[in-house]
């Protein structure tokens, strides 16, 4: 995980501003995701924990969760990562303080040897409503969009009506790639849940307004991969 943290204070230093997920597209937050795997979580979350507890942390203007990626497929990260920021002065606040940090120091150093990163994202918000504090789970697609703003146009109305019936109960919103993307992810998109009933009562049961969407969105998009995970902790 020391090489994770590595990778996210190297991209918070280029300047890239991030927030957190109540984000508007008009403005310039960006979320930066880093996965990794460890096969000995409970260290791993003791030592951010340990760190939460510092002054730096406290004093730090961000926000850290982190998710056990649970239901991934075949890709083999165990655990996302997720820091946000209210702008760019935030993120030099924090990382600059985080360098002089011996909390910093002590958690990248206990991370070391127990964690592998597997991919890292940057990616900006174009769409983000509700609490995400009250999520508990999240279903998140990584896909490949061609035409943006059909995406969010049908995205956004699809999930006005699924909230108003009561199929979509937790936070939601759309992130376009700018850092780390292929071919075949351009853009990730998510929709969280308070409670593994509420996540498996949703799931875009294909109702009216869900038979819309695809039929709007038709090949302008295609999902490359469906991921469910679980709020671990926010630190």
């Amino acid at each position: 995980m020391k090489n994770v943290l590595l990778v996210l204070a190297t991209l918070f230093f280029t300047g890239t501003a991030v927030a957190d997920h109540h984000a508007t597209a008009e403005s310039t937050a960006i979320s930066t995701v880093v996965s990794f795997s460890t096969t000995d979580p409970a260290s791993a979350v003791a030592a951010m924990t340990e760190f939460a507890a510092s002054d730096c942390r406290k004093n730090a203007p961000a926000t850290m969760r982190l998710t056990a990626d649970n239901w991934n497929g075949t890709e083999t990260n165990s655990h996302s990562l997720l820091m946000s920021f209210a702008d760019a002065n935030a993120m030099l606040q924090t990382y600059g303080a985080f360098q002089q940090c011996e909390a910093w120091q002590k958690l990248m150093a206990s991370a070391a040897a127990n964690s592998k990163p597997h991919s890292q994202y940057l990616m900006r918000s174009l769409l983000a409503e509700g609490d995400s504090s009250k999520d508990a789970m999240y279903t998140i697609w990584q896909m490949r969009v061609t035409d943006e703003a059909a995406y969010l146009k049908a995205f956004g109305k699809l999930m006005k009506a699924q909230t108003a019936s009561g199929a979509v109960t937790g936070a939601y919103g759309v992130w376009r790639v700018v850092g780390g993307a292929d071919a075949e992810i351009t853009h990730v998109s998510y929709v969280g849940a308070p409670n593994p009933a509420d996540m498996l009562g949703g799931s875009l049961q294909p109702n009216d307004d869900v038979v819309e969407f695809y039929q709007t969105v038709g090949d302008s998009r295609s999902i490359t991969r469906q991921i469910v995970n679980s709020v671990v902790a926010d630190f």
